[in-house]
């Protein structure tokens, strides 16, 4: 009921802006929930392509989004949609089946096979990403073969493999730092930097999942805390009750902060994750093991 509704808007919608469309230039074009992946595909298409990203408030939780009218409208004109799977948009998954079945779909976890119930924070990973974008172009060429995106792609690509070297610098010299972190949106950074995460991954599931982690958990992790790991890694963008009483013992045991966000700020994806490796490396520093 709720997706029929949404479809009887969007054909509205399309209505009301068809005069527009008809005079506008016949540019592919993109939709995608992640701000991340949205970022990438548009500096890969440039002005070749327009991109659509739907989710863009880094003051909302992305988990918690309900699919609305504009989401479905962008869906039913989309050329190629882009799902980061893994379960994080499933309802951006029901819009296409239902408003646009035969469009071209990217799903960033079926391409590095990536499960339901795993860590679907893909985007945090510029390994993931140099595999995105490489994707992409190839998808968008056989769309369109005369979308020139070879030598933007591959310039992508290189800024890419530099940060990640950056953290293949870090793990050479910080491999096993044991780090905390509230849940698991930016720990594939980590994983690439050699860092241990010594907060149970229970916890840091539920705190993903929106649920209360069992006692045990919480006990260790809160134990863990006072153990003062390099530091702790905090999503503000989901703050409750809960992360936040994690963050006051973090501050009261004099562990430091990194905080994060799921939602990309900014419109360079490369610059978006290089800030975030320079944070790691500052906090770090008072291990020893980090310039």
């Amino acid at each position: 009921m709720i997706l029929r509704s949404l479809l009887v808007g969007a054909v509205v919608a399309l209505s009301v802006g068809s005069d527009l469309a008809a005079s506008a230039s016949p540019r592919p074009l993109i939709v995608v929930g992640v701000s991340e992946w949205g970022a990438l595909a548009q500096q890969l298409v440039g002005p070749h392509a327009r991109v659509v990203k739907l989710l863009t408030d880094p003051n909302a939780d992305p988990h918690a989004h309900e699919a609305t009218v504009y989401d479905a409208a962008q869906v039913a004109l989309a050329s190629v949609v882009i799902e980061n799977g893994a379960g994080y948009d499933g309802w951006l998954n029901k819009l296409v089946a239902v408003s646009n079945p035969h469009v071209s779909v990217v799903n960033v976890a079926a391409m590095v096979h990536v499960r339901d119930g795993e860590n679907p924070h893909l985007f945090y990973s510029p390994t993931i990403a140099a595999r995105f974008v490489a994707a992409l172009a190839q998808r968008l060429h056989a769309i369109d073969p005369g979308l020139r995106l070879a030598a933007r792609a591959r310039q992508l690509e290189r800024a890419l493999a530099a940060s990640t070297q950056r953290l293949t610098a870090l793990k050479a010299r910080c491999a096993g730092v044991p780090v905390a972190a509230t849940e698991d949106v930016a720990t594939r950074l980590l994983d690439l930097a050699g860092l241990r995460v010594v907060t149970p991954a229970s916890f840091r599931l539920a705190v993903s999942n929106g649920i209360d982690p069992n006692i045990g958990s919480l006990a260790l992790a809160l134990t863990q805390l006072g153990q003062r790991p390099a530091f702790l890694l905090n999503n503000t963008q989901t703050a409750t009750p809960l992360t936040q009483a994690v963050v006051a013992r973090a501050r009261l045991k004099g562990v430091p902060l990194v905080d994060v966000t799921e939602t990309m700020i900014g419109n360079r994806y490369v610059g978006f994750i290089d800030s975030v490796i320079a944070r790691l490396q500052r906090a770090l520093v008072r291990q020893g093991c980090a310039a």
